[in-house]
């Protein structure tokens, strides 16, 4: 099968509108999670969220079409805009490249709008925008019609994996010919008051609200829950010696991927973290190695998740567990995005010789007992890395990076 290499890379981020810069602050220990301020939270248990500010989403779309899409979608064009122009491509083949979109919830804020509009002001009164603002794979839509793109149209909507699932489709589509080239972006934007209210209801998010900056601890003994993060995440995947052909930089190829199911419960993981487990085993058996130097983990700072991916980590590896850390504390859980902002991350990882830390690790918790790079980075050099994902449904993906 053909091999496959990222060589553009977007983000943006709640500490960050960049890729540079949000990995310099992810690097750099800092936090972005802060008050809410997008509506009134007095009634709301939780107040604070991984909120991106200082975005003008007219700087990625014509002012007349913001209107047109939810903020999810502007999240996903600016990171998409970035990593095309990161990709330096002079021309391209719009009917071989394709696009790979993912998020976990989509248009919620839209949702919850037109909710209010129908109820308080009747049907006549909703906009004929609502729809296509909201669809999920509105995402891709909108980021082909901006680029020309015109190969496989494709969307994840796989909760909190499927920002690593739509970089795995993206890649199964190149491997077996349906593409040249595809863009991936994963996007979220659900923080509304349906969004904090329906995750605070089920007792999954933290409550640390007077703390907003050490409100999201993973793998910390003190964890109450995961932090609401909002952002984007974009990579251009195409065929090695095309990338090579071109003079393209390289970041990395993906050399092994695993998707697997729970069937276990609806949102705790299964237990000892066993459909994690086998994602990973897959994508090691996919790669023909048996370790890494970094695992970016899933890392949400709830109980059963950090304990689980754990021991399914111990399990995997055995005796050659490599350094792990999750960047949900610096960026909040940004769902559907996580996966594909992680990539990104764990891409810069290795270009740069850096293992991000897990911020806010102050008490050892003694079900979690793995190297996770507390508080401060790690220059060391990095020549393949893991990103996990796992969602609520019990769906789970595992994806490998190598240096070129």
């Amino acid at each position: 099968m053909r091999r496959v290499v990222v060589t553009g890379i977007g983000m943006i981020t709640s500490v960050g509108l960049d890729k540079e810069s949000s990995f310099k602050a992810i690097v750099n220990a800092e936090c972005g999670i802060k008050s809410i301020c997008s509506f009134d939270t007095t009634n709301h248990s939780v107040k604070i969220a991984g909120v991106v500010t200082d975005f003008d989403p007219e700087t990625v779309m014509n002012p007349k079409d913001v209107k047109k899409a939810d903020r999810f979608i502007h999240l996903g064009l600016k990171a998409a805009k970035e990593a095309m122009q990161d990709a330096k491509f002079e021309s391209y083949d719009g009917d071989s490249f394709g696009i790979s979109s993912a998020a976990g919830i989509g248009g919620l804020p839209s949702i919850e709008s037109a909710s209010v509009i129908c109820r308080e002001k009747g049907p006549r009164r909703i906009s004929p925008f609502f729809i296509p603002s909201a669809l999920i794979n509105m995402l891709g839509g909108f980021v082909s019609i901006e680029y020309g793109i015109k190969g496989p149209n494709l969307s994840s909507v796989t909760a909190c994996a499927a920002g690593t699932h739509a970089i795995s489709e993206a890649t199964k589509t190149i491997m077996v010919g349906g593409a040249s080239k595809m863009l991936v972006v994963g996007a979220e934007s659900a923080i509304c008051e349906i969004g904090i209210g329906g995750f605070a209801a089920m007792k999954a998010l933290s409550t640390r609200n007077d703390e907003p900056l050490k409100s999201s601890r993973p793998f910390d003994a003190g964890r109450d829950g995961f932090v609401m993060g909002e952002g984007a995440g974009a990579l251009v995947l195409e065929i090695y010696e095309d990338a090579v052909a071109r003079g393209a930089h390289i970041y990395g190829e993906i050399i092994g991927f695993g998707e697997s199911g729970d069937a276990n419960h609806i949102t705790t993981p299964a237990p000892e973290g066993e459909g994690a487990k086998r994602a990973m085993k897959a994508a090691l058996k996919m790669a023909n190695i048996d370790k890494v130097d970094y695992i970016n983990a899933h890392g949400t700072s709830t109980k059963y998740n950090d304990w689980y991916e754990t021991m399914a980590i111990k399990s995997v590896f055995k005796d050659s567990i490599p350094p792990v850390s999750s960047t949900k504390g610096q960026i909040g859980h940004c769902l559907g995005a996580a996966g594909a902002i992680e990539a990104a991350i764990s891409l810069m990882a290795i270009r740069d010789g850096v293992l991000p830390p897990t911020i806010n690790q102050e008490e050892k918790d003694p079900d979690c007992d793995l190297d996770y790079i507390p508080n401060v980075a790690r220059k060391v050099k990095v020549d393949i890395v893991m990103s996990n994902s796992f969602g609520f449904g019990g769906t789970n993906g595992s994806i490998i990076f190598k240096r070129v």
